[in-house]
């Protein structure tokens, strides 16, 4: 028989698809300041996906930041709300400046926030959904039927690798 147990802490994880850099530093500083010290910072990746260039602009891009610590999977609701007032904070004739995903890394799984409901998503709490992304398999990020194409490519593999171990490392 299963007991009552704490869920396993996870690893804050943010990723961010942007076009323009300007808001890459206050960011970067609200994050410090609400969250933590970033431990790891991904390089800027293309993101071949037109979805949010209407609004956000072309030549979009996506960034990565591991957070340092851990945090218990209630906080990922907090952590969205806290990124959808940054976006609103960003935006400018209501487009937005910037796309902001909060995520939790545990030992088995990528875990990411969303608006958006499906049915592979779960309903965690003032609208936010918990969308399980990937799955770790010693170490390697492997896709899901639903996984987002461009996680799915393996273009972030090396970067959510090294993210992982350092989960592994400190949870």
């Amino acid at each position: 028989m299963s007991h009552p147990a704490e869920f396993e802490k996870a690893s804050p994880l943010f990723s961010v698809i942007f076009s323009r850099g300007e808001f890459l530093i206050p960011l970067e500083v609200e994050i410090r300041h609400r969250w933590g010290k970033i431990n790891l910072r991904s390089e800027d990746y293309p993101f071949p996906v037109d979805y949010y260039e209407r609004e956000l602009g072309k030549g979009l891009r996506r960034r990565f930041y591991l957070l340092e610590g851990l945090v218990s999977p209630e906080k990922l609701v907090e952590m969205k709300l806290w990124a959808y007032g940054f976006e609103v904070y960003s935006s400018r004739e209501g487009r937005r400046g910037i796309n902001i995903d909060p995520a939790l890394i545990y030992t088995p799984s990528l875990v990411v926030a969303t608006f958006k409901p499906y049915s592979h998503r779960i309903p965690l709490r003032k609208g936010v959904y918990a969308h399980l992304e990937m799955l770790f398999s010693r170490g390697k990020p492997r896709p899901l039927p639903w996984t987002y194409p461009d996680f799915a490519s393996g273009k972030y593999d090396g970067f959510l690798e090294e993210a992982w171990k350092i989960h592994r490392a400190r949870a």
